[in-house]
């Protein structure tokens, strides 16, 4: 059986990073692991994908083509890339069982938010089991309403999917002890982060509120893609989705609207 993860988050979360660093962690323990670059405009690639989109379109050459700037290049990529969604299909279809880890554009709204990019994991998600796994960016988190912040934007991918989804916030290792200790502090004990959005602007504190299930069901991991750690943790959570145990229930409590 194949599993689809699909890796998103901000610009500069580190996802292309994450895949290149978690698929070598998945062979180092002997797990069957490949990559899918599904970003037609990225440059250059930390590591060899088994399948590249930018076979079949390439935004530089859009741009070239149809004399368009960087944006319209990427949301044209991402529609004409439907027109090979088959063939891609196909493609990953010959990959074998085990980890297949879709690294996703950049732009995150361009793939998360047009029908497009919802087209093309549901048809992929068909005869497959599939999960997303989210990257929030440690480094632009300094106070609670930034993790909060961040925690928003993963609810909206798991609201616009409603696939089984995994939180993570990377680059832990560009913090500071400090920093990290209270990164971590937030995310292990949420009694401190109760304590510190009281210092917030009503809003973040409103927000809070709103998506404190939300958090309480699908917690924070916290990795270092550089340095591979937190990987343990994360690959329990995706593994008990693949093999349709207690995290895969717990995460479809919210898609399935279950009590």
């Amino acid at each position: 059986m194949q599993f689809l993860v699909y890796v998103m988050g901000p610009a500069g979360a580190g996802k292309s990073t994450f895949t290149a660093a978690f698929r070598d962690w998945l062979a180092s323990q002997e797990t069957p692991a490949s990559c899918v670059n599904m970003d037609p405009a990225v440059e250059n690639l930390e590591y060899l994908p088994d399948v590249d989109v930018r076979e079949y379109v390439y935004t530089r050459e859009i741009m070239e083509k149809y004399a368009l700037g960087p944006n319209g290049a990427i949301i044209a990529s991402m529609d004409l890339l439907l027109e090979h969604l088959s063939e891609i299909d196909a493609r990953i279809g010959e990959l074998g069982d085990g980890y297949i880890l879709i690294d996703t554009p950049g732009q995150m709204e361009i793939f998360a938010f047009r029908k497009s990019g919802k087209y093309l994991v549901d048809l992929l998600c068909e005869k497959r089991r599939c999960a997303t796994v989210f990257l929030s960016d440690a480094v632009i988190i300094d106070r609670p309403g930034d993790l909060i912040s961040q925690l928003l934007m993963s609810a909206s991918i798991f609201h616009r999917f409603t696939l089984p989804q995994v939180n993570v916030v990377n680059k832990v290792d560009l913090l500071s002890p400090p920093e990290r200790e209270r990164l971590i502090g937030w995310i292990r004990h949420p009694e401190r982060l109760d304590s510190d959005i009281e210092q917030e602007k009503y809003f973040i504190r409103s927000m809070y509120q709103s998506i404190r299930e939300y958090m309480e069901l699908l917690p924070l991991i916290p990795v270092s893609a550089k340095r591979a750690t937190g990987f343990s943790e994360l690959y329990v959570s995706l593994h008990g989705i693949y093999m349709g145990g207690e995290d895969y229930e717990r995460t479809t409590w919210l898609v399935e609207g279950k009590e």
